[in-house]
């Protein structure tokens, strides 16, 4: 699994664009390896500090590093100018997630093979790998993948605590897994729920030592790997989250129209959940339930790691949450939810109807039918986010529903971008939608193409309707939720090239009509 997503990494060999946030946590994660690398031990100087995680009011929110660490030394390994702050190189750093997705793949089988078997076990490490939106941020150098990692061996390590005893060194080494976790994203507090009610189910009061010791060797390892909360441990807490639920509202297009993150239908994790897993996963965790509905003949490593997949759509769909892009957000509960599915599909194949079939037969089918779960990887190749299962009928019945069809910018390919005309050289090309400052001019960075065509790149600003005077040509990727209307064509312009899965445009290179005295008026609607 991890061989296949380092495989296309790069966008010149076949990987996704570049999206969003990568050029931010690849710039920040390379700027503390090399203030680490120069400053020594001076690197934990109060003032060093303050300098080092600096964060700006009005800036990106804060996220703990070790995410960042995680792609900065991976790209430092690959990077020829590392004291050079502006050389960033996105595709180097892609390789630390590619790697932890590997890791999550062999992870989340090893524990089900624990539990349930080498059938549960083959199967549950299949749900992980060929779900196409967990294996398209297995490309990309943010931290969903590595949030997904710690989240799940996290829980597993509980699991494995109960299981050699429930001595308290073990509870120890799981917190210490939690502090990771904590230490990646603050999406790590949420396991605090559902690992405290299943303590309090397994040892009753019993349970409050174990739970105890695991909170204090998390919290110990997130102060000692988070300098910045050594300054003002308290203050700085609460700036944390308050950058995380304070911020201006991201745009969410879904049933039709554009949302509020925090407006967004409560149905919203629900439905991204089913409409985005392959359809034959979803039967096959369903049935898990049902196998494991009985307790008292239930590992009960299940009902942690599969309820905590429950508990993270459920909070997603708490009123006033902010959910957005997708099922990013809860990317963590897909990998969990393989629990149930390697649980259904020990059921299944034991199940007394197939009795007169032999056991190899049955293998084979449930083989080949757990195989079929991956002909969306396929097909959604390489924008593996725009990916919708049977449920909803794909892709292009997703855009007939009102479902986002691109939000982050993976569409914008490398062989798109060759697409770009020669006539470019040299010159400026409108890129919208911008979602971040540095979102445009880091494009061609990472494209080859446009690198040798010396071509630039400009956000479009949404709140203008104009060209901006000079742009020619214009890359346009397929985000409903900011582009207002679905576009199935751009008035005013030509179509020069463009992606398509199953029929669906996903991004589009387009050329503007002859410059005026004035900036062209560009319209986007129909």
């Amino acid at each position: 699994a991890g061989l296949s997503a380092m495989m296309t990494l790069a966008p010149e060999n076949g990987g996704p664009g570049m999206t969003c946030d990568e050029p931010y946590h690849v710039a920040y994660g390379k700027r503390l390896v090399h203030a680490v690398t120069h400053q020594g031990l001076e690197f934990f100087a109060p003032e060093n500090i303050r300098k080092n995680f600096d964060w700006r009011p009005g800036g990106p929110p804060v996220h703990p590093p070790l995410g960042n660490w995680l792609l900065g030394w991976t790209h430092f390994v690959f990077d020829p100018a590392p004291d050079d702050l502006a050389a960033v190189s996105v595709v180097t750093a892609r390789f630390a997630p590619a790697l932890a997705f590997g890791v999550l793949v062999f992870l989340v089988g090893w524990a089900v093979g624990r539990m349930e078997g080498p059938v549960a076990a083959t199967v549950a490490s299949a749900a992980v790998f060929l779900v196409p939106r967990v294996f398209g941020h297995a490309h990309l150098a943010a931290l969903d993948t590595f949030t997904s990692l710690f989240f799940a061996a996290t829980l597993i390590a509980l699991v494995e605590a109960d299981l050699r005893g429930g001595k308290l060194r073990w509870f120890a080494l799981a917190g210490a897994i939690w502090g990771l976790t904590l230490l990646t994203r603050l999406h790590g507090v949420l396991l605090l729920p559902p690992v405290a009610a299943w303590l309090a189910w397994r040892m009753r009061l019993r349970g409050i030592l174990p739970l105890a010791v695991w909170m204090a060797a998390g919290g110990a390892i997130l102060f000692a790997g988070w300098p910045w909360l050594w300054l003002d441990p308290i203050g700085h807490l609460r700036q944390f989250v308050g950058t995380a639920t304070g911020r201006m509202p991201i745009h969410v297009f879904y049933l039709g129209q554009a949302w509020a993150d925090h407006d967004v239908p409560r149905h919203y994790a629900v439905v991204m959940f089913v409409a985005t897993l392959p359809f034959g996963f979803l039967l096959l965790g369903i049935l898990g339930f049902w196998a494991r509905r009985r307790v008292g003949t239930s590992p009960p490593g299940f009902y942690l790691l599969a309820g905590t997949a429950l508990f993270l759509v459920a909070v997603f769909s708490w009123p006033r949450v902010p959910v957005y892009d997708g099922v990013r957000l809860f990317l963590m509960a897909f990998p969990l939810w393989a629990v149930a599915v390697g649980a259904g599909a020990k059921w299944l194949v034991e199940h007394w109807a197939w009795a007169v079939r032999s056991a190899g037969r049955r293998y084979v089918i449930l083989g080949v039918f757990v195989g079929f779960q991956g002909v969306g990887l396929l097909l959604y190749h390489s924008a593996y986010l725009s990916h919708y299962g049977l449920m909803v009928g794909g892709l292009p019945g997703a855009e007939r529903l009102g479902f986002e069809v691109n939000y982050w910018g993976d569409a914008v390919t490398e062989s798109l971008l060759e697409a770009v005309p020669e006539a470019a050289q040299g010159t400026t090309v409108l890129f919208g939608p911008n979602l971040a400052p540095f979102q445009a001019p880091m494009v061609p960075t990472c494209s080859v193409s446009l690198t040798a065509k010396r071509v630039g790149m400009i956000g479009w600003d949404g709140s203008r309707r104009g060209v901006p005077a000079g742009c020619r040509y214009g890359i346009l990727y397929h985000r409903r939720a900011d582009l207002k209307e679905p576009l199935d064509e751009l008035l005013g312009t030509k179509l020069v090239a463009e992606q398509r899965i199953l029929g669906v445009w996903t991004a589009r290179v387009v050329e503007f009509p002859p410059s005026t005295d004035r900036p062209v008026r560009l319209e986007l609607y129909k």
